[in-house]
C-alpha cells in the first residue's frame, strides 16, 4: 500500500469520526444508525485518488434541516423507536404505537419543519485545521516527486 493510500485512510478515518463526534454533540446521535453508516471509500482513477464518503441517505437531511413537506405519512414504525430513545411520555388513553401513529398523521398532514444540524462541513473543517490534510499533502507531494525521479 502506498503513503498516500494509507494517508487517505487516516484522513478517512479522521473525518469520519469527526462527523460521529459532530453528531453527538449537536444531538443528532439517537440510534447510531446514521454514525455507523459513514465510511469512506479510496477509488483511483487514472493517476487521480479520490476519498468517497458514503451513509444513510438521511443524512443530508439532518445536515441541511431539510423538512418534510406535507403529503404522504411517514412510517410508524421509526416514529415508535424514536419515542422509546427520547424517553417521550406517552398520553395516558394511547399506547406506543396509536401515539406514533397519530405523529405520522399528523407529520403527513402539515409535514416538519427544517432544522439543521450540520455535522458535514464543520467536520471536514475541524479536520483540514488538525494537521491530518497537511500530512496527507506531505505524502502527495513525496509520491509525485518519486514518480518524477522514476520517470527521468
Amino acid at each position: 500500500m502506498s503513503e498516500l493510500i494509507k494517508g487517505l485512510t487516516e484522513l478517512g478515518n479522521a473525518l469520519t469520526n469527526a462527523m460521529v463526534e459532530t453528531l453527538k454533540d449537536n444531538g443528532s446521535y439517537n440510534t447510531g444508525q446514521l454514525a455507523n453508516s459513514i465510511t469512506y471509500d479510496i477509488r483511483k482513477k487514472g493517476t487521480t485518488y479520490q476519498l468517497v464518503r458514503s451513509m444513510l441517505d438521511y443524512g443530508i437531511y439532518v445536515d441541511q434541516g431539510i423538512g418534510r413537506g406535507p403529503g404522504r405519512q411517514p412510517p410508524v414504525k421509526p416514529i415508535m423507536e424514536w419515542i422509546r430513545l427520547k424517553n417521550i411520555p406517552v398520553p395516558q388513553q394511547m399506547d406506543v404505537e396509536s401515539f406514533a401513529y397519530a405523529i405520522a398523521k399528523n407529520i403527513g398532514k402539515r409535514g416538519t419543519n427544517p432544522r439543521p444540524r450540520p455535522f458535514i462541513e464543520p467536520s471536514i473543517e475541524k479536520v483540514l485545521s488538525s494537521g491530518t490534510y497537511d500530512y496527507v499533502l506531505d505524502l502527495l507531494e513525496k509520491q509525485v516527486e518519486e514518480q518524477i525521479d522514476e520517470s527521468l
